[in-house]
Protein backbone atom coordinates (compact mmCIF):
# COMPACT_ATOMS: atom_id res chain seq x y z
CA UNK A 1 0.00 0.00 0.00
CA UNK A 2 1.35 3.42 -0.87
CA UNK A 3 2.16 6.01 1.76
CA UNK A 4 -0.48 8.74 1.70
CA UNK A 5 0.24 12.39 2.49
CA UNK A 6 -2.89 14.33 3.47
CA UNK A 7 -2.08 18.03 3.15
CA UNK A 8 -4.22 20.73 4.75
CA UNK A 9 -3.85 24.48 4.34
CA UNK A 10 -4.60 26.43 7.53
CA UNK A 11 -5.74 29.56 5.70
CA UNK A 12 -8.02 27.74 3.25
CA UNK A 13 -9.51 25.45 5.93
CA UNK A 14 -10.21 28.33 8.30
CA UNK A 15 -12.66 27.55 11.08
CA UNK A 16 -13.32 24.05 9.66
CA UNK A 17 -9.73 22.96 10.35
CA UNK A 18 -10.29 21.30 13.78
CA UNK A 19 -13.27 19.31 12.48
CA UNK A 20 -11.31 18.27 9.38
CA UNK A 21 -8.38 17.14 11.54
CA UNK A 22 -10.67 14.95 13.64
CA UNK A 23 -12.28 13.33 10.59
CA UNK A 24 -9.05 12.61 8.75
CA UNK A 25 -7.11 11.48 11.80
CA UNK A 26 -9.86 8.96 12.61
CA UNK A 27 -10.09 7.76 9.02
CA UNK A 28 -6.33 7.50 8.58
CA UNK A 29 -6.14 4.98 11.42
CA UNK A 30 -8.27 2.62 9.30
CA UNK A 31 -6.10 2.94 6.18
CA UNK A 32 -4.10 -0.20 5.49
CA UNK A 33 -0.87 1.53 4.50
CA UNK A 34 1.08 4.30 6.09
CA UNK A 35 -0.03 7.88 6.16
CA UNK A 36 1.05 11.30 7.27
CA UNK A 37 -1.02 14.37 8.00
CA UNK A 38 0.53 17.74 7.17
CA UNK A 39 -0.68 21.26 7.88
CA UNK A 40 0.88 24.16 6.01
CA UNK A 41 0.50 27.48 7.79
CA UNK A 42 1.15 31.04 6.73
CA UNK A 43 -1.09 32.59 9.39
CA UNK A 44 1.19 32.31 12.42
CA UNK A 45 -1.84 31.38 14.54
CA UNK A 46 -0.51 30.44 18.00
CA UNK A 47 -3.20 27.75 18.42
CA UNK A 48 -1.98 25.66 15.50
CA UNK A 49 1.03 23.98 17.17
CA UNK A 50 -1.27 22.60 19.90
CA UNK A 51 -3.81 21.46 17.31
CA UNK A 52 -1.07 19.80 15.27
CA UNK A 53 0.33 18.01 18.29
CA UNK A 54 -3.11 16.81 19.40
CA UNK A 55 -3.80 15.16 16.03
CA UNK A 56 -0.23 14.09 15.24
CA UNK A 57 0.02 16.46 12.29
CA UNK A 58 3.30 17.78 10.93
CA UNK A 59 3.11 21.58 10.99
CA UNK A 60 4.87 23.22 8.04
CA UNK A 61 5.42 26.95 8.43
CA UNK A 62 5.50 28.91 5.19
CA UNK A 63 5.47 32.63 4.57
CA UNK A 64 4.12 32.38 1.02
CA UNK A 65 0.91 34.24 0.33
CA UNK A 66 -0.27 32.00 -2.54
CA UNK A 67 -1.90 28.61 -2.07
CA UNK A 68 0.22 27.05 -4.83
CA UNK A 69 3.42 28.05 -3.04
CA UNK A 70 2.17 26.82 0.34
CA UNK A 71 1.15 23.44 -1.06
CA UNK A 72 4.50 23.07 -2.84
CA UNK A 73 6.27 23.72 0.48
CA UNK A 74 4.22 21.00 2.17
CA UNK A 75 4.80 18.51 -0.65
CA UNK A 76 8.57 19.09 -0.43
CA UNK A 77 8.64 17.87 3.19
CA UNK A 78 6.10 15.09 2.67
CA UNK A 79 7.10 11.50 1.93
CA UNK A 80 3.89 10.14 0.41
CA UNK A 81 3.50 8.32 -2.88
CA UNK A 82 -0.03 9.70 -3.02
CA UNK A 83 -0.86 13.34 -2.31
CA UNK A 84 -4.31 14.11 -0.95
CA UNK A 85 -5.68 17.65 -0.76
CA UNK A 86 -8.97 17.59 1.17
CA UNK A 87 -11.51 20.20 0.24
CA UNK A 88 -14.31 20.63 2.73
CA UNK A 89 -13.23 17.74 4.95
CA UNK A 90 -16.65 16.16 5.23
CA UNK A 91 -17.26 12.47 5.94
CA UNK A 92 -18.03 11.81 2.27
CA UNK A 93 -14.55 12.99 1.24
CA UNK A 94 -12.89 10.93 3.97
CA UNK A 95 -14.69 7.75 2.92
CA UNK A 96 -13.91 8.44 -0.75
CA UNK A 97 -10.19 8.86 -0.02
CA UNK A 98 -10.21 5.60 1.93
CA UNK A 99 -11.70 3.78 -1.06
CA UNK A 100 -9.19 5.38 -3.46
CA UNK A 101 -6.30 4.14 -1.31
CA UNK A 102 -7.72 0.60 -1.29
CA UNK A 103 -8.03 0.74 -5.10
CA UNK A 104 -4.40 1.85 -5.37
CA UNK A 105 -3.30 -1.09 -3.26
CA UNK A 106 -5.30 -3.64 -5.27
CA UNK A 107 -4.54 -2.27 -8.75
CA UNK A 108 -1.52 0.06 -8.61
CA UNK A 109 -0.87 0.04 -12.36
CA UNK A 110 -4.40 0.08 -13.72
CA UNK A 111 -5.81 2.89 -11.59
CA UNK A 112 -6.00 6.62 -12.09
CA UNK A 113 -3.14 9.11 -11.88
CA UNK A 114 -5.37 11.74 -10.29
CA UNK A 115 -8.95 12.06 -9.17
CA UNK A 116 -11.35 14.73 -7.94
CA UNK A 117 -14.32 14.42 -5.64
CA UNK A 118 -16.43 17.53 -6.26
CA UNK A 119 -18.35 19.24 -3.50
CA UNK A 120 -22.03 18.43 -3.63
CA UNK A 121 -23.98 20.66 -5.92
CA UNK A 122 -27.69 20.91 -6.56
CA UNK A 123 -28.79 18.01 -8.75
CA UNK A 124 -30.09 20.28 -11.51
CA UNK A 125 -26.64 21.88 -11.75
CA UNK A 126 -24.73 18.59 -11.56
CA UNK A 127 -24.44 17.89 -15.30
CA UNK A 128 -23.60 21.48 -16.08
CA UNK A 129 -20.89 21.42 -13.43
CA UNK A 130 -19.23 18.33 -14.92
CA UNK A 131 -18.43 20.47 -17.95
CA UNK A 132 -16.98 23.23 -15.79
CA UNK A 133 -13.64 23.69 -14.09
CA UNK A 134 -13.14 22.01 -10.68
CA UNK A 135 -13.36 24.13 -7.56
CA UNK A 136 -10.65 24.55 -4.90
CA UNK A 137 -13.29 23.30 -2.44
CA UNK A 138 -13.21 19.86 -4.08
CA UNK A 139 -11.07 17.03 -2.73
CA UNK A 140 -8.07 16.18 -4.93
CA UNK A 141 -5.92 13.07 -5.14
CA UNK A 142 -2.76 12.87 -7.28
CA UNK A 143 0.09 10.39 -7.64
CA UNK A 144 3.36 11.97 -6.52
CA UNK A 145 5.26 10.92 -9.66
CA UNK A 146 2.75 12.83 -11.82
CA UNK A 147 2.86 15.81 -9.47
CA UNK A 148 6.63 15.98 -9.83
CA UNK A 149 6.53 15.28 -13.57
CA UNK A 150 4.48 18.43 -14.22
CA UNK A 151 6.46 20.58 -11.77
CA UNK A 152 3.94 20.78 -8.93
CA UNK A 153 1.63 23.71 -8.33
CA UNK A 154 2.09 27.04 -10.01
CA UNK A 155 3.49 29.09 -7.09
CA UNK A 156 1.89 32.28 -8.42
CA UNK A 157 -1.67 30.94 -8.10
CA UNK A 158 -4.03 31.24 -5.16
CA UNK A 159 -7.42 29.53 -5.24
CA UNK A 160 -6.85 28.43 -8.84
CA UNK A 161 -3.81 26.32 -7.92
CA UNK A 162 -5.66 22.99 -7.66
CA UNK A 163 -7.84 23.42 -10.78
CA UNK A 164 -4.73 24.54 -12.71
CA UNK A 165 -2.82 21.44 -11.56
CA UNK A 166 -5.67 19.28 -12.82
CA UNK A 167 -5.73 21.01 -16.20
CA UNK A 168 -1.99 20.53 -16.62
CA UNK A 169 -2.29 16.85 -15.66
CA UNK A 170 -4.95 16.37 -18.32
CA UNK A 171 -2.83 18.21 -20.90
CA UNK A 172 0.03 15.78 -20.17
CA UNK A 173 -2.23 12.76 -20.72
CA UNK A 174 -2.51 11.77 -17.05
CA UNK A 175 -5.51 9.58 -16.27
CA UNK A 176 -7.83 11.92 -14.34
CA UNK A 177 -11.18 10.89 -12.91
CA UNK A 178 -13.97 13.21 -11.77
CA UNK A 179 -16.00 11.12 -9.37
CA UNK A 180 -19.06 11.06 -7.17
CA UNK A 181 -19.44 9.45 -3.79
Amino acid sequence: MPLASVIFDARAAGAKLPRSMVLFEQAARRWQGGYELLLVDDTGDRRLPDLAQRYQVMLVSCSAANLGSRFNAAVRVSRGDVLLFPGLGDRRAVDWLSLRLIDLDLEPESGWDAAVLPVRRHSWLRWWWLLQRPSPLDTFWVARDWFERIGGFDPQLGSDALPDLLERLRACQARVSIETA
